[in-house]
């Protein structure tokens, strides 16, 4: 039944509604003629229309996806309706389309199948019980009608081949325009990476031709230097952001690295202030949540004026560490691009720490946030799965 899927849902929603409308607005019509006079009153119809009305309205409300029972109950009612006399056959065999063709639809092979011969089926009785068997008129009569349903099954086949043909080509289209995207976002990273690497090389490669002339000086040294240790951070962060997730994990303080870092990173003539109530532990690769942590403080405090406030707590099975500052924020339209590779909005940075940020996070499991701190700058929060034994038993 899993073919259902390629026909689009709003063609199951007409098929309830219909069925519904159907049900209710025979029963109306009934009750209105009652009304008029107890003559034309009929109890049986009144019961089957009634229960006929309550199927229609709870598949209504509460099926999701069509089933095989639903279009064998269309059947089963209309034949008990047509029996008594409450319509014609002509009106029988031509309703009896309906279940007939969305089964096929809807289902396919072999429930289609299933409903068109309980169809032919439930004709071939109500001509059995009401003439009493076939003299050629019915014979030809039925025949007409089979073929009929036939006709109709063969057509929500050939519409359904259709819809499969769509839906492969959209598929294909979608796949395109993936592979599309992320070769442009390669292209763009490969240009972004060429462009980080470049400025540094010109950098040595002038200052090399200066000291080859004959003007050496420890300032160009120091250019040297300078630019060699950053094109060495720029590719250990490159290598960082493209090494898989370490399987080999184990239980650490999240309270413990946070201090750590900030013990080591912050620099003098900045306020810190550190909120932390409890030691919460992480199931992770040591050297990547160090990493992570100490790129997203050192965001914090290049972007910053006077103030870092980090801030770790608890919420429910998740360890948040939150990092604000009080730096000029995030823009709005800059929100759902700083955490790409080489998207940097501050002079000399290489765009990739968020970047790393961001690829732990998705490794572990968590997410991050990006909002607008009361200390009127960024404000980043880092959520992680706390560690429980159970984790550390799953892992190994």
């Amino acid at each position: 039944m899993s073919e259902s899927s390629l026909v689009p849902d709003k063609f199951y929603l007409v098929y309830r509604v219909g069925r519904l409308t159907f049900s209710v607005g025979l029963l109306f019509l009934l009750l209105s003629i009652s009304s008029v006079s107890k003559a034309f009153f009929d109890n049986y119809s009144f019961v089957v229309l009634s229960i006929y009305s309550v199927v229609s309205a709870f598949i209504f409300f509460f099926s999701k996806r069509p089933h095989l029972f639903e279009f064998l109950l269309d059947e089963l009612f209309l034949f008990l309706l047509v029996f008594k006399g409450a319509f014609s056959y002509t009106f029988f065999s031509l309703f009896l389309f309906f279940p007939v063709f969305f089964s096929e639809l809807f289902l396919g092979f072999p429930y289609g199948y299933t409903v068109l011969f309980i169809g032919v089926f439930l004709q071939f009785l109500y001509f059995q019980i009401v003439y009493g068997g076939f003299d050629f008129l019915v014979l030809v009569q039925f025949i007409l009608s089979s073929g009929a349903l036939i006709l109709m099954m063969l057509a929500a086949k050939r519409l359904k081949s259709r819809f499969e043909v769509q839906e492969k080509y959209i598929r294909m289209l979608e796949r395109e325009r993936r592979e599309a995207e992320f070769y442009k976002r390669l292209y763009e990273i490969s240009a972004d990476l060429a462009h980080e690497l470049k400025n540094p090389l010109a950098s040595i490669k002038g200052s090399v031709e200066l000291m080859l002339e004959g003007k050496r000086s420890d300032n160009l040294l120091r250019i040297i230097k300078r630019e060699t240790e950053r094109l060495d951070s720029i590719i250990k962060d490159f290598l960082v952001l493209g090494k898989p997730a370490s399987e080999e994990r184990i239980p650490i303080s999240l309270t413990k690295v946070v201090k750590d870092v900030i013990a080591s990173t912050f620099p003098k003539g900045k306020e810190m202030d550190f909120v932390c109530k409890e030691d919460l532990m992480v199931l992770s690769d040591p050297r990547a949540l160090r990493s992570a942590v100490e790129n997203l403080l050192i965001n914090a405090l290049q972007w910053s004026k006077t103030k870092v406030r980090v801030t770790l707590s608890r919420e429910g099975n998740w360890a948040v560490l939150t990092v604000e500052d009080d730096g000029p924020g995030v823009q709005e339209e800059d929100r759902s691009r700083i955490f790409e590779p080489f998207f940097s909005k501050r002079d000399g940075g290489s765009g990739l720490g968020l970047a790393i940020v961001k690829k732990f996070i998705f490794d572990m499991g968590g997410f991050i946030l990006v909002d607008r701190s009361l200390l009127g700058g960024a404000k980043f929060s880092m959520k992680l799965p706390i560690y429980r034994e159970s984790d550390e038993s799953s892992n190994t």
